[in-house]
This record gives C-alpha cells, sequence and structure tokens, in this order.
C-alpha cells in the first residue's frame, strides 16, 4: 500500500470509529479529505428546464469491506443529495477508463436508485426520484435516467438563461406598490400549523391561525378540509364586502409551475400509507387551486410557491425597502426551522429557481451509527421520516433535531430533566421507543418551547442543543455550497427558533466553531414594507410567526400587477 493510500485509509478509519461514537461525520468533512485525490467522477445533470450542471466527486480506492462500504454510502449520498436538490430529466456520469473501481459504483446506480422500478416500490436512495419523475411529468419529460461515459463530455454553458441584470430591486417595490389596492390573502402552510393574513388596500384586516397535524392524515380531503377552514375564518374576517382578489399560498412540498409536485414529504406520509392508490390521492392536491378559487372573485388569481421559497422572497422584499437594498443583487437564500429544515432561494434575476431544492432531505452526517438503529419516528433517530436514510438535514437542523438532542443530553447528563420530558406529557415511551405525544394533545410546539425556555434560562444541556443545531447549519451551508454556490452567501432564517435571541445566538456560536457564516433572522429587524411595519406593531403577532404569510400577500400582488 502506498503512503498516500494509507492516509486515506487511516482517515477513513478514523471517520468510521467517530460514526461508531455517536459522533457526526460531516459529509463535505469526507469530501474534502479526498479533494486532492486523482479519482475523480464527474456528475452532469440536465434539469427540467434545460440548464445544465455538473459536480466532481472524488472517490479513493480502498480495500477493506468496511471501508468499502463507508465509500460507498459518501458516494451514493453524494448522488442523492445533487438529486434531492435539482431533480433533471437525466445525469451522466463520466468515469475515468482507468477508475474501475468508480465504474462499479456507477454502473448500479440504476439499481440502487431504482430507477426501473414503480414509485411505489421505491425506498431508500430511489425515492427522491419519484419527486423528480413528477417535477419531468409537469414539464412533459419522460422518466429519469442515468447514464455511464468513459468519455469526456463537453456541456453547454452552465447557466439558466434568465436575465440576470435587470433591476430586481425596482420589481420587488412594486409588487409592494400592487398590493395597495387590492384585496388579498396570504397562506403560510407549515407542519405543525396554518398562519393566514388579509389585507385591504394595504392594511392588515384579519389575522388567523389553524393548527393542525397533517402528518397524521389519511386522505387529501382532510388536507384540504384543514385549509378551507383557514380560509373561511380569514374571509369571515375580512367581511362579505372584502372578497379578495388573490390568494398567494407558500406550501410545504415541491411546487413548479404553480403545481404541487412532490408527494415525498412527512407531512403526507400518513397519505402514503393509507393510500391504496396513491397517485391518484396525492393528485387531488392539484384541485387546491380551484378550492381557494372558490372563496375568491371571479378572474381572481392563486399563486402557489414552496414555503422556503417563500421565506426568501419575503427577506428579498423586505430588503428591497430599506438601505440594504444592495444585498437583493446577489439573491436572497433562506431557511425556515421548523417541523423540518424548508430551504428557500430567489437568484440573482428575481425568480425562484424550478427545482425540488430538498435540502431537509440531503444527507449530511456519514456517522452517529447509534441512533440509525432506532425507527425514524423514535426521537433518538437519524432516519429520515420517510426515506429511512440516515443523517439527513431533516433531523438535525429543525424540531425533530431539537428533540433528538434533548433526549441524548438528558438523559446523559441531567437524569432528572429527562424525567421531566416524560411527566410533563411532552414524550411518551411505547412500542420500544421514545416518540413525542401527538395525541391527544399536540405537544410539538409545547416540547419545542419548553426547550427553548430552558435554554433562555441558561440551562447547559439545552444551550448545547442550540449550539449544536447551529453546527449542523454551518455543516448545511457548506453543502449548499458545493451542490448549488449560490452568489447570495448570507442566510435568513425564519420560524420559532429565531423567535428567541438567545437560542439565535447559540446558534450562530455554534455555526461559527465550522464556518464564519452570517445568519440573519427573520424577524422585527427585516421589517420595512408598510405591511410587514404593521405587523411588526401588533401587540399579539410577531413578523417571526407571521412575515411569511406577508411575503405571501406580496408574491401574489406581484402575479397580479403582471397580469
Amino acid at each position: 500500500m502506498s503512503s498516500n493510500c494509507k492516509k486515506i485509509s487511516d482517515k477513513i478509519q478514523q471517520f468510521i470509529k467517530s460514526a461508531e461514537n455517536g459522533e457526526s461525520v460531516y459529509i463535505y468533512e469526507v469530501r474534502d479529505t479526498f479533494e486532492d485525490i486523482d479519482s475523480k467522477v464527474e456528475c452532469i445533470i440536465e434539469t427540467s428546464i434545460n440548464d445544465v450542471k455538473k459536480w466532481q466527486v472524488p472517490i479513493p480506492y480502498v480495500q477493506s469491506e468496511e471501508e468499502k462500504k463507508f465509500i460507498e454510502n459518501y458516494f451514493y449520498s453524494n448522488i442523492y443529495n445533487i438529486l434531492s436538490t435539482y431533480g433533471g430529466k437525466q445525469m451522466t456520469l463520466c468515469v475515468p477508463p482507468d477508475e474501475k473501481h468508480i465504474g462499479e459504483l456507477c454502473y448500479a446506480l440504476n439499481d440502487i436508485f431504482q430507477v426501473n422500478s414503480k414509485r411505489i416500490d421505491r425506498y431508500g436512495y430511489g425515492k427522491c426520484l419519484n419527486v423528480t419523475d413528477r417535477i419531468n411529468a409537469a414539464f412533459g419529460h419522460p422518466p429519469f435516467k442515468f447514464y455511464v461515459t468513459n468519455e469526456k463530455i463537453i456541456t453547454k454553458k452552465e447557466n439558466s438563461g434568465r436575465n440576470e441584470n435587470k433591476d430586481v430591486i425596482s420589481e420587488y417595490r412594486k409588487t409592494v406598490k400592487a398590493a395597495s389596492d387590492k384585496i388579498l390573502i396570504g397562506l403560510d402552510i407549515g407542519g405543525t400549523d396554518i398562519k393566514a393574513i388579509g389585507t385591504v388596500n394595504g392594511c392588515i384586516k384579519a389575522i388567523a391561525e389553524y393548527d393542525w397535524n397533517p402528518a397524521g392524515m389519511t386522505r387529501i380531503e382532510q388536507m384540504t378540509a384543514g385549509i378551507k377552514n383557514v380560509m373561511q375564518e380569514i374571509c369571515d374576517k375580512l367581511g362579505k364586502a372584502n372578497i379578495p382578489d388573490g390568494v398567494g399560498v407558500g406550501f410545504p412540498d415541491v411546487v413548479v409551475m404553480n403545481k404541487i409536485v412532490g408527494g415525498e414529504t412527512l407531512k403526507t406520509i400518513g397519505i402514503r400509507k393509507a393510500s391504496p392508490d396513491y397517485e391518484s390521492e396525492f393528485a387531488k392536491l392539484l384541485d387546491l387551486n380551484e378550492i381557494l378559487l372558490g372563496y375568491c372573485k371571479q378572474n381572481a388569481v392563486i399563486q402557489m410557491t414552496n414555503d422556503g421559497s417563500l421565506a426568501a422572497y419575503t427577506a428579498a422584499v423586505e430588503l428591497a425597502h430599506s438601505n440594504r437594498c444592495g444585498e437583493v443583487k446577489h439573491g436572497i437564500f433562506a431557511h425556515t426551522l421548523g417541523t423540518e429544515l424548508g430551504t428557500g432561494w430567489v437568484d440573482r434575476s428575481g425568480q425562484i429557481p424550478q427545482i425540488p431544492l430538498e435540502i431537509y432531505n440531503c444527507v449530511v452526517d456519514l456517522g452517529n451509527y447509534p441512533a440509525r438503529e432506532f425507527k425514524p419516528f423514535d426521537l433518538r433517530s437519524t432516519l429520515n421520516f420517510s426515506t429511512k436514510i440516515a443523517g439527513t438535514m431533516q433531523k438535525y437542523a429543525s424540531q425533530s433535531g431539537a428533540y433528538r438532542l434533548a433526549v441524548e443530553y438528558f438523559s446523559k447528563d441531567d437524569p432528572k430533566l429527562f424525567k421531566e420530558l416524560f411527566s410533563r406529557c411532552f414524550v411518551e415511551e411505547k412500542n420500544n421507543g421514545i416518540y413525542v405525544v401527538v395525541s391527544p394533545t399536540d405537544m410539538r410546539k409545547p416540547l419545542l418551547e419548553y426547550i427553548m425556555m430552558l435554554a433562555e434560562e441558561g440551562q447547559p444541556q439545552a444551550e448545547k442543543i442550540f449550539t449544536e443545531i447551529g453546527r449542523h447549519l454551518a455543516a448545511t451551508w457548506r453543502e449548499v455550497e458545493f451542490l448549488l454556490n449560490p452568489a447570495a452567501k448570507e442566510r435568513i432564517l425564519y420560524g420559532r427558533f429565531v423567535k428567541s435571541q438567545k437560542c439565535l445566538d447559540l446558534m450562530r456560536k455554534g455555526a461559527n466553531e465550522i464556518k464564519k457564516i452570517t445568519q440573519k433572522a427573520g424577524d422585527d429587524s427585516l421589517a420595512f414594507t408598510p405591511l410587514m411595519n404593521e405587523l411588526k406593531e401588533n401587540p399579539n403577532y410577531t413578523v417571526a410567526q407571521f412575515g411569511q404569510a406577508i411575503g405571501a400577500i406580496h408574491f401574489i400582488a406581484g402575479i397580479l400587477d403582471k397580469d
């Protein structure tokens, strides 16, 4: 064995040992370790809108079965992350002719990702292709395929074809002006609640909030019924004289061309399990536009986008109305820290890219082997709720991440506090596992608020939770740089986590231990438009909670203005 091969082997053994000890082994760390080796595979994606994107993934040659298993997980996780982010019509992998070990991994991709299987039969890595194929179908393309070649591929220029030199600041300002003479509703649909705001001629006239648990539902009609309840409440508060001109919607799933096409999130897991024909059942969500139109004027417009993308759009519009307006020229990248990790991106042209952007589904951690042994819904588990893949961001920078770390840290270092999680009925033991209580009372929100309160009071283990989540956010930043390399390097954070300045400060501290990145809160400090300032002055509601509903109003106003 050459000295270089031994160094790589030794490093992989260190990764494996860390993983066995329950420590995180971030995927970016592994990729960085191999960066200087010559054996690399080039991965080229042609997206559904005909963009071409490419990446290089270094893959060392290893001999032991243990190390081969680690490298397989590393390589397939890289491919999975690319597809979860971009989707695409096809991926071509260029393998150097003399790199047999890389060829073996690449030729197995069609089987590993179950390319030729029915959507209902796919599992693990293959789940991301369900979303990819639904997007392809929406654009009129055939299902996704892998292609492997030993020849170098010359690709066309990597760009989106969009005009990135237009005056986006003026465009954002026009959307706000457009909201000043219309009756509009903004819906921010999340995994634990739906928030709604109704405006009349640029003034807030109605606010509503509806708690729900879509993951526990078994039919799409239950989901649409919850949305109808909110719409009825907000319309009643607006009054019969104020019938909406349009509704802007942030929806927690992949949305392209104003269609909900994802179908693999936690929110629909109960429906996936219960439905004998999930494709037909999920397709009923296409009726949501018509349902919402039933509450509006004739010729009204409904416009939907992913909730993470709405967060980025919300920030962009607000910043365009401030003395920081120059920040939007690089685009805006945002995360919502909620039931899962939402991600949104408005690029330099002011457009929301038509890609899956399922960053919450990407693998960030190749380590922590002990946590893989628990069932996905067990609070100690790092397995994805839907795919059962270990180490995805869903279980790291989210409510689930906070719950998992609370159980881990409290049980080890503060048994009394650990027992309180049970005595306060936040969690329960059943089926040989530990689960958050969701019935008869949904305790997800109260549990998170309790953990945040402990951190604010200076409880060491609770503080450690948010510091660790910050580290995970920095690891997420590193992975996003590899996958997307957005011009926007700052991150706007939304969600309950940022309601607490102490928790936000702890997350920033943890992130800076890995990478000094700028993380700004989507709270009162990001209120510059008239509507957002009106919300800021409201004694009962906060920008952190309802800001995205305001963003949804500006979003639909901009669409109506173009019409």
